[in-house]
C-alpha cells in the first residue's frame, strides 16, 4: 500500500484550461489548443497536426482578439485560479496541512509541465492534481491528466493523486444553490448553460453530460429549469440544445432568463463575452434587458474552503 501523503513534501496543483494574458498571446493560446490531438484530430494524422494548428490559429486570431478586447484584452482565469489557490492553502494550513501550491494551465502559461517541474524542484515528491472543472470530460480534465501522466513518468520518485471531479459534492451544490437563490429574480426562468462537447465523446462513454445533468438537478431543486450547451463550433455533431436556440425559444414564450454557467467556476471568455455580450445580441435586439447571468465564484473564500475539504479527504486517505 502506498505511503500516506506527507504534509512536508506534498504539493497541490490546480489545473485549468488557461487563457491569454494579452491580445498578443492569443495566437499561441489558439495554437496550443489546436495542437492537442487528444481532443481535436485534424486531418493528416500526427504529421499534419501542428502545421494545420498553426494555420487555423493564424486564421482565427483576429476574430478571437476582437472578442478578448471587449473583456479587457486578456483572460482573468489565472487571477481567479491563483486567488482560489490562496484560499485553499490557507484553509488547509488552518487544518494543520502544510502544502505547497501551484497553478498549471493546459493551454497557456503557467503550463502544467512548468508547475510539476517547479514543485519537484521545490522538493515535493507527492502531488495532488485538482482540476477546476466540476464535471469530468476527456477534453478538459482528461487532456490535463494525460499531460500530468506524461510529465510525472519522467520522475521515478514522484507519486501523484488525481481528483477527477466534484460535480455532486454537497458543499459545492449548496454554494451553487445559494448563488442561484440569492440572485435569481422572482419572475425569471432558470437556464443552465454548459460548455458543449462533440456527441461522439458521449457515444464513447465520456461522463461529462451525465455529470452535468446531475449537477443541474441537484442545484435546481424544485425550481423549473432548462439545460443548454454553448461554445459549439465546427462541422461535427455537438451535444445540445444550443444555448442561443434555447434562450430564443424561452424568450419567445415571454420569459425572462437567469443564466447559470454550470461547467465553469470563475469568469473567463465564455461567461464575460459569450454569455454577457454575445448571447443577447444573437437572440434579439431587445434581449439584453431580458437575460441576466449568475455571478461566478471568482474570489469567494467559501469556494476555496469547500475545495480544501475535498483535498483534506485525499490527504487523510491511507490508500493514496
Amino acid at each position: 500500500m502506498p505511503e500516506a501523503i506527507s504534509k512536508k513534501k506534498v504539493a497541490l496543483i490546480l489545473l485549468a484550461m488557461g487563457g491569454p494574458d494579452s491580445l498578443e498571446g492569443i495566437g499561441q493560446y489558439l495554437y496550443n489548443i489546436f495542437s492537442d490531438r487528444s481532443i481535436i484530430r485534424l486531418p493528416g494524422g500526427w504529421l499534419m497536426q501542428k502545421p494545420l494548428a498553426r494555420l487555423i490559429s493564424t486564421m482565427r486570431k483576429k476574430k478571437v482578439q476582437a472578442h478578448y478586447s471587449f473583456i479587457g484584452g486578456s483572460s482573468p482565469l489565472l487571477k481567479w485560479t491563483e486567488s482560489q489557490l490562496a484560499h485553499i492553502l490557507r484553509s488547509l494550513d488552518e487544518a494543520g496541512h502544510d502544502l505547497a501550491g501551484y497553478v498549471g494551465m493546459r493551454y497557456y502559461f503557467p503550463m502544467i509541465e512548468e508547475a510539476i517541474q517547479q514543485a519537484y524542484n521545490d522538493g515535493c515528491r507527492q502531488i495532488i492534481f485538482f482540476p477546476m472543472y466540476p464535471q469530468f470530460c476527456k477534453a478538459t480534465t482528461g487532456s490535463s491528466f494525460e499531460v500530468v501522466e506524461q510529465v510525472a513518468s519522467r520522475y521515478s520518485d514522484l507519486s501523484t493523486v488525481m481528483i477527477r471531479d466534484f460535480h455532486d459534492d454537497q458543499a459545492y451544490i449548496d454554494l451553487l444553490s445559494e448563488y442561484i437563490d440569492t440572485n435569481i429574480g422572482p419572475d425569471e426562468t432558470l437556464l443552465f448553460s454548459a460548455h458543449s462537447i462533440p456527441q461522439k465523446f458521449v457515444d464513447e462513454g465520456d461522463p461529462y453530460v451525465d455529470q452535468t445533468r446531475r449537477t443541474v438537478e441537484m442545484a435546481a431543486g424544485d425550481r423549473e429549469h432548462f439545460l443548454s450547451f454553448q461554445s459549439r463550433s465546427g462541422p461535427v455533431e455537438w451535444v445540445g440544445p444550443d444555448t442561443v436556440e434555447e434562450a430564443t425559444r424561452l424568450l419567445s414564450e415571454g420569459r425572462k432568463l437567469f443564466v447559470v454557467p454550470i461547467s465553469f467556476v470563475c469568469d473567463h471568455i465564455e461567461t464575460l463575452y459569450e454569455l454577457d455580450l454575445e448571447l443577447p445580441q444573437l437572440v434579439s435586439a431587445e434581449a439584453s434587458g431580458l437575460i441576466r447571468r449568475m455571478p461566478m465564484f471568482n474570489d469567494d473564500v467559501r469556494f476555496g474552503q469547500l475545495l480544501a475539504a475535498l483535498v483534506r479527504e485525499r490527504i487523510a486517505d491511507p490508500g493514496i
